[in-house]
């Protein structure tokens, strides 16, 4: 974007899609990479992010930056370095993610709140959930709480597994390094499935770097922010974001019977021959209620797309 906009003091809303509109993040352990390289590069560039939202294809940020160059140098790192990992760990080439990346910005409090309450809608407008703050990945909820999402993590009360998982993303925050999405899957290999939801948990808010009071700030308290966001969808018409009226309910679904049939394990999924690719064409279109093209999209097939 040669002509990218830029004013000091707003808030400048970022859009980042992949290059062919593909599913991008998978896995828990991707979006959990994402957010602790956020995490790292925020503070190492001084980065204020003020709202976050992970969806399947696709990833919203709101920032404050000081210029131009900071909110570049900021987002230039923290997507060469992700698009780096997950290219290694696919066994990918190419490009990844679509470039330039969409900014807009927000100067009044108005487009702030505006623009704000449409980041965090983005899983209520895809029938994700009813609430934004029930969906995970616009972490909203953690601004009320360290776990909303799992039991209270007390390290001396857990299990041998979680305590040693957690003692390794301490190390590595104190540390200032992102977790890798390999490493992760380790980390969670050995845990149960309510140990896992608590390990999500801790990893968010160990690297927690959201400055909920900035977005409270626009609002009277944080349950008016909550209202605010029940009550409209937001408006965002600046960053190039084209209209998916389906819904992601489908990827939630395809996500879900690949990882039960193993098509995660060594990324297989993306490295189908053409006779397995449509067979799984075949199989994803009566088990799930994925369309045509969201399956495409979920096996980044281009001549369908």
């Amino acid at each position: 974007m040669k002509n990218r906009r830029f004013y000091p003091g707003a808030w400048h809303h970022i859009y980042v899609i992949t290059r062919d509109a593909g599913v991008l993040f998978y896995r828990i352990t991707d979006r959990l990479s994402l957010y602790t390289i956020l995490s790292v590069f925020a503070r190492r560039f001084r980065i204020t992010v003020l709202g976050v939202a992970i969806m399947f294809t696709h990833l919203h940020l709101m920032v404050r930056a000081v210029d131009l160059t900071q909110l570049r140098s900021f987002m230039q790192q923290v997507l060469a370095v992700f698009s780096r990992i997950i290219r290694e760990d696919r066994d990918l080439s190419g490009e990844l993610l679509k470039r330039p990346f969409g900014s807009a910005p927000k100067t009044t409090d108005k487009e702030k709140r505006s623009s704000l309450i449409y980041l965090y809608n983005n899983p209520v407008e895809k029938k994700l959930c009813q609430h934004a703050v029930e969906d995970r990945w616009t972490f909203l909820a953690y601004a009320g709480g360290s776990f909303p999402f799992s039991t209270k993590l007390v390290k001396r009360n857990v299990r041998y597994a979680l305590r040693t998982a957690c003692d390794f993303v301490d190390r590595e925050e104190q540390a200032g390094r992102y977790l890798r999405p390999k490493r992760l899957r380790t980390l969670f290999e050995p845990l149960t499935r309510a140990e896992q939801e608590q390990l999500t948990d801790y990893i968010i808010q160990r690297y927690a770097f959201i400055d909920y009071n900035a977005a409270v700030s626009l609002f009277q308290s944080f349950e008016d922010l909550l209202i605010a966001t029940d009550a409209s969808s937001g408006k965002e018409f600046e960053i190039g974001e084209v209209f998916d009226a389906q819904s992601d309910v489908a990827y939630r679904e395809l996500c879900s019977l690949a990882a039960r049939s193993g098509l995660f394990k060594d990324w297989k999924l993306l490295h189908l021959s053409e006779e397995g690719r449509t067979a799984w064409i075949r199989r994803f279109r009566q088990a799930t209620s994925a369309s045509e093209k969201q399956i495409a999209r979920f096996l980044h097939i281009p001549e369908i797309l």
